[in-house]
């Protein structure tokens, strides 16, 4: 599923935009715009006529947004406190921070992030940002005119740094700086991790820009080693911003600092794949704010955010209401269909079962006739069975148990032992036997007949056949005692 994401940066003197439609196969932008702001004393009326613009441009319907506010209305600080975990940290944060802020801290909203170092002292370093609520609540409502509300609010230059940071293949120690016509915005990158943000004029009295920007950073950089007692010393300096002006400004800083410094290009240097970029009329210093901005929101990369507190992004019904009924109807459609499976298919097997139970009921019926049926034919008949089988293998009374026995014991002693016989199979019926075997003439056949006649267990004594075998010297025959 596909979704839309604005970054919208605003300052003073511009406001850019950058929509990219972002999906699991793949992202593109889908528009942008740059807006510059002529000079004026109002800066409301200039962002909200720069809004017009943007808002007449683009088409932002059910666009996730995340936004900045501009650096130098920001305060930020590096503090160090005596604990590691979150929950105190933000319990004493505003008291430890109190001090060295212009408003009282109820009137702040503030974010900060754990810079990890390897003090071996149970402290933590804290990278601070403070927000004053009238300005940022004023900046809001300003969005809501024109249905734009963000996700997140961050601080202007800061997510430039944030993907360069987290994307790129850049030294660990190294500063992003990005200028526009009024405000310089700096940030550090220490052994890895965004430590430090500060905004100054992009001029002074009797300075040029040039030499304006690199005593700012020369004394950011002391200010910082003083306040953490971390030396700091960057291997790499990336400009940008609408102010950066024609190649040749990156060479002057190098010169200047002594320390490496390019261009930032963020779709070349993270190596950004977008379907349909590098679009006509792209230009990396004006749009990579806003480009950032969008980016974080797709990498999932987690900054600075002050919608926090009573500006705490609510999820609302609204804006996922089409969505949830249609996944509450397709739920429901599936939910019925298995219902409906689930009744058809039960009473399929009822129907099943009440056949068998009908064919059970007539075969105990035909079979046991004179037996009442209970609950349970089947086990009934089960039952019934059992009892025929162990009647016919072992039956029930003593006296008949030993009929078998008997019967071979009469045998056995009423044939002469001189005749010259040998049983080959016997089979006991119910009320008759019958003696299967092989003896030397047709003679002895006539004596055993007539000497188990003479048995009081034996009614009748029947020769059913007698005949030679293959090899004529043996009389193969058959009786029948008749019990």
């Amino acid at each position: 599923m596909s979704k839309n994401i604005l970054g919208l940066d605003i300052k003073k003197t511009e406001v850019s935009a950058v929509l990219i439609n972002s999906s699991l196969k793949a992202s593109r932008i889908e528009a942008f715009t740059y807006v510059p702001i002529a000079m004026q004393e109002d800066m409301d009326k200039g962002v909200a006529a720069a809004l017009k613009v943007l808002h007449e441009n683009m088409d932002l319907t059910g666009s996730v947004c995340i936004a900045s506010f501009p650096a130098d209305q920001i305060s930020f600080r590096n503090v160090m406190v005596p604990f590691k975990q979150t929950k105190k940290i933000r319990q004493i944060l505003p008291f430890e921070l109190e001090p060295t802020l212009p408003h009282a801290v109820e009137d702040l909203i503030i974010d900060f992030r754990v810079v990890n170092t390897d003090s071996p002292e149970e402290k933590t370093n804290l990278f601070t940002a403070a927000i004053d609520i009238p300005s940022l609540k004023k900046y809001l409502e300003l969005l809501a005119t024109f249905d734009i509300e963000p996700e997140i609010v961050t601080v202007g230059g800061y997510p430039i740094a944030l993907c360069l940071a987290n994307l790129a293949d850049i030294p660990e120690n190294a500063m992003f700086v990005e200028m526009d016509n009024e405000k310089n915005t700096l940030s550090a990158l220490i052994s890895g991790q965004i430590c430090l943000i500060r905004s100054f004029p992009t001029t002074s009295e009797g300075t040029s820009r040039l030499e304006s920007l690199c005593k700012n950073i020369q004394r950011t950089i002391h200010a910082f080693e003083d306040t953490t007692g971390l030396t700091f010393k960057p291997d790499s300096i990336f400009v940008t911003g609408s102010n950066l002006g024609e190649n040749g400004f990156e060479k002057n800083v190098a010169q200047e600092l002594d320390i490496p410094t390019r261009r930032a290009d963020l779709a070349r240097d993270i190596n950004l794949k977008l379907d349909n970029h590098p679009l006509p009329s792209w230009n990396p210093s004006k749009m990579d704010s806003a480009l950032a901005l969008a980016l974080i929101e797709v990498a999932g990369i987690r900054g600075l955010n002050f919608r926090k507190g009573p500006f705490a992004i609510a999820k609302r019904w609204a804006e996922h209401k089409k969505n949830l009924i249609r996944t509450g109807i397709l739920a429901a459609a599936v939910l019925l269909l298995v219902l409906v499976n689930i009744t058809l298919d039960f009473y399929a097997k009822q129907q099943k079962l009440d056949v068998l139970t009908a064919q059970i009921n007539h075969i105990f019926k035909l079979t046991f006739p004179d037996v009442k049926q209970g609950k349970d034919p089947l086990g009934q008949m089960r039952k019934k069975i059992d009892e025929v089988r162990q009647a016919s293998l072992s039956p029930g009374n003593s006296a008949e148990s030993n009929r078998m026995i008997d019967i071979l014991n009469e045998i056995s002693n009423r044939v002469d032992k001189q005749i010259d016989v040998e049983f080959t199979q016997m089979v006991i019926g119910e009320d008759n036997v019958l003696i299967s075997g092989n003896t030397g003439t047709f003679n002895s056949v006539d004596a055993m007949k007539g000497q188990l006649e003479q048995a009081a267990m034996f009614k009748e004594v029947t020769i059913v056949s007698t005949n030679k075998d293959k090899s004529g010297n043996r009389i193969r025959f058959k009786l029948k005692l008749q019990l």
